[in-house]
């Protein structure tokens, strides 16, 4: 069984949006399935929503990384979900997977901050992984320094260095997940800034990725208002 989980920490996001994501992950798999929510509420979340209590000491996307700790979630194989991702279509074949699956970034999939290929984070299917929460525990001052310099650098960068470190080269199709913003190309930047690239769903498209902003309260699109919803 591969599980769910999310993370719903601090006031961005209210908990409509992890029960809208749980909605949408039950109408999208024929699996069954448990929900996990690490979060700094309990009190938010009942069932068929698992709350977990998420380490204190991080803030921002940096409590993303505690997914990989052995001391929180259960041992198992995970999907890991963004709160702000809009599920389409049917995500078995995600969930089935074969090893560590995440897909490539959608601006700097070939040349990312840290040097090596960069990988979006919103999306993740793997197996509990204590070498890659050392990875990112053992340096956190020079993660620190980087981000003092380059605000947006974040979890992802991380992940991406401890796969380029360790020759990883099996992302999930690029058509499965696409940006709002984007579309489904990597490498590219938006020249017009007003125009989402990613407003239709492409063929394939099984989950789309809202990063930055806007977010999917933020738009009156069709298959938007359609999916994301309880």
């Amino acid at each position: 069984m591969v599980d769910i989980v999310c993370v719903n920490w601090g006031h961005k996001y209210g908990p409509d949006y992890t029960h809208k994501l749980y909605e949408m992950v039950r109408r999208n798999t024929n699996r069954d399935f448990k929900f996990y929510c690490l979060t700094d509420n309990l009190s938010l979340y009942d069932s068929p929503i698992l709350p977990v209590k998420i380490k204190e000491g991080y803030a921002g996307w940096w409590n993303k990384m505690q997914i990989f700790r052995d001391d929180i979630l259960p041992a198992g194989e995970y999907l890991y979900l963004d709160l702000d991702v809009v599920i389409v279509d049917n995500i078995d074949s995600i969930l089935d997977f074969s090893g560590f699956g995440i897909t490539r970034d959608f601006i700097n999939p070939d040349s990312g901050l840290l040097g090596g290929k960069e990988f979006n984070s919103s999306v993740m299917r793997f197996t509990q992984d204590i070498a890659l929460w050392k990875f990112f525990y053992k340096n956190q001052e020079k993660w620190k320094k980087i981000q003092a310099k380059i605000p947006f650098f974040g979890d992802q960068n991380v992940i991406s260095s401890y796969l380029n470190d360790k020759g990883y080269a099996n992302p999930f199709p690029d058509e499965w997940l696409w940006s709002f913003k984007m579309g489904t190309l990597r490498g590219r930047r938006p020249v017009e800034h007003d125009k989402f690239f990613g407003a239709q769903i492409p063929p394939g498209g099984k989950i789309c990725i809202f990063h930055g902003l806007p977010n999917p309260s933020d738009v009156n699109v069709d298959w938007v208002t359609e999916n994301w919803r309880e």
